[in-house]
């Protein structure tokens, strides 16, 4: 497929700004995903209670729309 953008140097450096932004957005995905595991194994019981609180919440608010 990159050879059909390789006479066109516009859709060559277009492509190459789209890997180049896929890069970093997975790079600081990866960075959220590595900070987010360490805070669970850090803090279990504190995680606990937030996904307790999310879950009535929404729970709650769910019961409320269907009314």
């Amino acid at each position: 497929m990159e050879a059909k953008f390789e006479s066109n140097p516009g859709m060559s450096r277009a492509l190459s700004k789209a890997k180049e932004f896929q890069d970093d957005v997975q790079e600081g995905a990866q960075k959220a995903t590595r900070a987010t595991v360490r805070y669970v194994e850090e803090n279990p019981w504190t995680t606990i209670a937030i996904v307790a609180v999310c879950a009535l919440a929404l729970g709650f608010l769910l019961r409320a729309g269907s009314e």
